[in-house]
């Protein structure tokens, strides 16, 4: 490491231990433990991904506090969320799913239900963002107990963090923090799966499992080429079923894909979460971007092969999953932070063959 390396990583930790310091001082100043926690809040913002990652953290939550009231408080604008996912019924008593413009009138009813603890499960929301709610918590929630303030993500020298620092997953990270706080118990994720009024599903057996291409994504630079994905289906050959899984703004690039190969059925748009899960139960293999239903597919356990970008610290999103596979490549522009890319060469450098490759890999283990 050089002379430079360690000083710009001396400068990340700095910010680290000024922002935990901040943070931690504050939460001792204002919060308390309570002797008796019978009305839990946990508050936990985002869309799909955001929600499935947060699952594990829940259900501990659950574990160590079976008969409490466990409330969920998610804003999300857009996409698919808590209210969508199918989880378990005793995992949380009541969620409040709602939008941003509604925040202001639920938190008002949240008042009155007094809580004896509130759980942030942070989103990278920073010192100031945590101090304001730690504030409102206090003192117009009236909670006295409260854990899970975040210092946010540091934004310079990434390209050193990825290469030096360890960066724990989101999942790893949220139970870190809830045993930092006493709090501990096994990973799980407490969903619902449904079996899908699909032809093509229904016809599937053990004898013939099909590979999953889970190829949805919100963000363009996190994107595979399509063309990519039509030379993979290819490499697999026509006798192997091909499911190709996304939202409904993935259903054109799900067409062209199939106009140009032989072997794949186009579900795009047309699977709950529920049925989703089912699928991924019972699946040979997946290929997917850094998606929420790639997190989903992680849950099941299921043979995963992940393709990131590395716009960003991609770390904290891997899979948890012990049967997955993450393939990423760290270009002269990797941690740009961009939502648009004219040629996404961190995307486009990973090859058809090296994730045939991989395939054929994690399905010889």
């Amino acid at each position: 490491m050089s002379f430079y390396e360690k000083l710009a990583l001396f400068y990340v930790n700095l910010i680290i231990l000024y922002r935990n310091s901040v943070i931690n001082n504050a939460a001792r100043f204002l919060f308390k433990k309570a002797t008796k926690v019978e009305k839990i809040l946990i508050n936990r913002d985002g869309a799909f991904g955001d929600s499935i990652v947060a699952i594990p953290a829940i259900n501990i939550i659950r574990q160590n506090f079976p008969d409490a009231q466990i409330d969920l408080l998610s804003i999300n604008n857009t996409g698919i969320s808590f209210k969508d996912i199918g989880l378990d019924k005793k995992l949380i008593n009541n969620l409040f799913n709602i939008k941003k413009h509604q925040r202001k009138e639920t938190i008002k009813k949240l008042r009155e239900q007094n809580y004896d603890l509130f759980i942030q499960i942070p989103q990278n929301i920073g010192v100031y963002k945590s101090i304001r709610n730690m504030l409102l918590v206090r003192f117009y929630l009236d909670i006295k107990y409260a854990f899970g303030w975040d210092k946010g993500r540091i934004k310079s020298f990434m390209r050193l963090q990825k290469k030096y620092g360890h960066i724990n997953t989101e999942t790893r990270r949220f139970i870190k923090t809830l045993n930092e706080n006493g709090l501990y118990g096994d990973i799980a994720y407490p969903l619902n799966s449904q079996a899908p009024d699909e032809p093509e599903i229904n016809q599937l057996n053990s004898d013939n499992l099909p590979i999953v291409f889970l190829i949805g994504g919100k963000l363009q630079p996190k994107k595979w080429p399509l063309n990519h994905w039509i030379s993979l289906a290819k490499l697999i050959g026509e006798k192997q079923k091909i499911l190709l899984i996304g939202g409904d703004d993935e259903k054109q690039d799900a067409e062209y894909i199939k106009s140009k190969t032989t072997n794949v059925v186009n579900l795009c748009g047309k699977l709950t979460i529920p049925e989703l899960r089912y699928i991924f139960e019972r699946i040979k293999i997946a290929i997917s971007l850094d998606t929420g239903a790639m997190h989903l597919c992680a849950s099941t356990n299921a043979k995963l092969i992940s393709l990131f970008s590395t716009r960003d610290l991609s770390n904290k999103w891997f899979p948890v999953n012990k049967n997955s596979i993450v393939i990423e490549k760290v270009v002269h522009c990797s941690f740009c932070l961009k939502t648009e890319c004219a040629d996404n060469i961190c995307m486009s450098n990973i090859l058809p063959n090296e994730v045939y490759s991989r395939i054929n890999e994690l399905l010889s283990e």
